[in-house]
């Protein structure tokens, strides 16, 4: 592995540590007094910033490069947290800042897998991409346990501080890239950089992987946006195990992305990742029935989610990557991180709809059955597109 790539990595770990910071702002908000409602208002601005941001964000990341998106994303997003430090903690202040945060992590996301797509070499791509994926996942095992300790055991939380702590991981980010450059790349036409990711959703060559990011971005903004606050109601006294063994199978899973890809193929294992998730919502569901659920059941749990969930958001992108060419492989990276953030966002809300009518157990077991069907959507579309790599 090349020096810039595993600047790259490093960079990565710093970012997303730092926006596993931003998982004590919410609690924040609503200790000075914020309504849910408020809190449900910024959150959705973050996700929908990212989908609208695409379409523009696509074409530009051919035209003009990853990096001046990478350096900017990092800005914004240190702009975000010095604002949740400096500003007081009213709607009218967080609800933009939210939607530069959302911005922020937008740009740097969707540019530094479009960089690794340019900087990995083909034979070693999947591997790769597997590597960037556990150096994601390491910062948002680290950044959780540095802020808590920098926020304190007990009220008045220093919040402000874990906010500047923030701004400072992501400067250090910002230094790091500083130092990259982008890969050489073919000359884009005007033609070229001008098709619009819609024109390029219709390809045939993409339906499936795109319905497979839309499926992941249910799975996950449910889960993680209830998870939580589900297995602290029915009685699990271990709801941090649930999302440590989760992160911890994704990193296994990842790691061994490249040998699983080019044993199976990235095709053939997507709709497994996806029932994986769906088995995992499920289980989280008949949790309801299970009097004083044991630690076992949830870690079982974790480990079902966990294994869908590392892998099947690297060779998302990793099918993009193959199905396009060179000048397209920018939009096809933020077609993916649209639809994910879609699904996320739409996940999170119709989540929250059936749960406020029927009950969260009711609502995950919903959730599975949606997973699962527009996984095995994505299967079939994917299936009947194999002889048609450019068809539009």
């Amino acid at each position: 592995m090349s020096s810039a790539l595993k600047r790259m990595l490093l960079v990565n770990m710093a970012c997303m540590g730092g926006a596993t910071f931003f998982i004590f702002l919410n609690p924040y908000l609503l200790a000075h007094e914020l309504q849910e409602y408020h809190v449900g208002l910024c959150e959705g601005a973050f996700w929908l910033a990212s989908v609208f941001l695409q379409p523009w964000l696509g074409p530009e990341l051919d035209r003009r490069g990853r990096m001046v998106f990478l350096r900017w994303g990092t800005v914004l997003l240190i702009a975000a947290a010095l604002g949740y430090a400096l500003v007081p903690p009213h709607v009218r202040f967080i609800f933009p800042l939210r939607v530069v945060q959302g911005a922020g992590f937008a740009l740097y996301l969707t540019a530094a897998w479009a960089w690794i797509s340019d900087n990995a070499p083909p034979e070693k791509m999947h591997a790769i991409f597997g590597y960037f994926g556990v150096a994601a996942l390491a910062g948002s095992v680290i950044g959780p346990v540095v802020g808590g300790l920098i926020r304190g055991p007990q009220a008045p939380y220093d919040d402000k501080h874990v906010f500047i702590a923030a701004a400072c991981i992501f400067f250090v980010a910002l230094l790091l890239l500083l130092t990259l450059k982008d890969a050489p790349r073919d000359v884009v036409n005007e033609e070229q950089s001008n098709s619009s990711l819609w024109t390029l959703a219709r390809r045939v060559n993409l339906r499936g992987p795109l319905l497979g990011s839309l499926s992941f971005g249910l799975a996950v903004g449910s889960i993680f946006a209830f998870a939580a606050a589900y297995l602290q109601s029915i009685g699990v006294g271990s709801v941090p195990a649930l999302f440590v063994v989760l992160t911890l199978v994704a990193a296994c899973g990842r790691a061994f992305c490249g040998k699983l890809s080019q044993r199976f193929g990235a095709t053939v294992l997507v709709a497994p990742c996806l029932f994986s998730l769906a088995l995992g919502s499920a289980g989280l569901g008949a949790l309801q029935w299970v009097d004083k659920p044991s630690t076992l059941m949830v870690l079982s749990i974790g480990v079902l989610a966990g294994a869908g969930y590392g892998l099947v958001y690297p060779l998302l992108n990793a099918l993009a990557y193959e199905r396009l060419e060179a000048h397209e492989r920018g939009r096809g990276v933020s077609l993916v991180a649209a639809c994910i953030d879609a699904g996320n966002a739409t996940g999170a809300a119709l989540a929250g709809a059936v749960a406020h009518r029927y009950g969260e157990g009711d609502m995950f077991l919903a959730m599975a059955l949606l997973v699962a069907l527009t996984g095995i959507l994505s299967k079939a579309s994917d299936r009947t597109s194999k002889e048609s790599n450019h068809e539009v």
